[in-house]
């Protein structure tokens, strides 16, 4: 029987941690070695971003990118120092660990760390950069807070393999009455709850419509969803907690777009009434205050909607 080798899974994310310079006295596998606080809050992080799947590598002055489990002896060296890990060492360590064509790649390290890492990944994200030591500390923490938000949160979307995103309940009351509308924004992969929306319309494909269109426009973003399992016709109760109420908005807008309709109707009647009279006459001054005082209570009318 002939067996093909199989090549291993590339991981989905790559975080690289910097070394530190206190050491344990001997040899130890790179995940052990290094006993600086800075280095364990680092590592702590990397842990979190990577508790589902991912690869952890610690970045040394010495080694290059070292897998925790690699073990190393004490050393002192920095990235300053003749005899440094390169470039060309770098690039060729992730080639062989195949994680150089890696796309999610986090470095949780200051400057120098940042500067080696993106010699292999340009692209590679630096959380820390710029930042002062007890504000990369907080980072850290709210880094882990956030993975840790990310892991437990429950999923408010399935995959729609086979079927269509979203199942539309059949309708046919052609009647307005209230709706309440669930949307999931860009947040909802982080944990983020649903967002809650009461709206007035005929069926519930127009509310979820309507809904989602807001939503978008709102938050200048496409990336939203209605969550069809929590939205429903009626209006939610106080144990749904905060409801963003639409229907006044939306009565707004369609009363804008009234006196919008209205205000077109009088400027054609305008332009119809003094076709004949030439500009700036009389006749046509005339006209044009006798307009300007019969649109006055649509302009009253469209700063009392538009909130001015």
């Amino acid at each position: 029987m002939i067996i093909t080798p199989t090549t291993p899974a590339r991981p989905a994310r790559v975080v690289v941690i910097p070394c530190s310079g206190v050491k344990r006295d001997g040899p130890a596998p790179a995940g052990e070695l290094y006993i600086g606080s800075y280095h364990r809050a680092c590592r702590a992080t990397a842990d979190a971003l990577t508790q589902d799947s991912g690869l952890t590598l610690v970045l040394s002055a010495r080694y290059g990118l070292v897998p925790l489990d690699r073990v190393l002896g004490p050393y002192e060296m920095t990235f300053s120092d003749r005899g440094a890990v390169n470039d060309l060492t770098l690039q060729a360590q992730a080639r062989k660990l195949g994680i150089d064509a890696a796309q999610d790649v986090t470095v949780l390290a200051g400057a120098a760390y940042v500067t080696a890492a993106r010699t292999v990944w340009p692209h590679a994200v630096a959380p820390l950069a710029g930042l002062g030591i007890g504000k990369q500390l907080q980072r850290l923490r709210d880094l882990r807070a956030r993975a840790e938000k990310m892991r437990t949160a429950q999923p408010v979307e399935t995959v729609f393999t086979h079927a269509p995103m979203y199942d539309v309940p059949s309708d046919y009351r052609q009647t307005a009455r209230l709706f309440t509308v669930a949307v999931a924004g860009p947040g909802r992969a982080e944990g983020d709850p649903v967002e809650l929306f009461v709206i007035e319309e005929y069926n519930s494909a127009r509310a979820w419509a309507k809904v989602l269109a807001w939503y978008m426009v709102e938050n200048e973003t496409p990336d939203a969803i209605v969550v069809g399992s929590e939205s429903f016709d009626g209006a939610p109760d106080k144990t749904h907690g905060f409801v963003h109420d639409l229907r006044g908005e939306y009565a707004r807008q369609e009363a804008l777009d009234d006196l919008a309709d209205q205000a077109a109707e009088q400027v054609d009647a305008f332009r119809e009434s003094t076709a004949d009279l030439a500009d700036h006459s009389e006749a046509y001054e005339a006209a044009l205050t006798e307009a300007a005082y019969s649109a006055w209570p649509l302009v009253l009318q469209a700063a009392a909607n538009d909130g001015s």
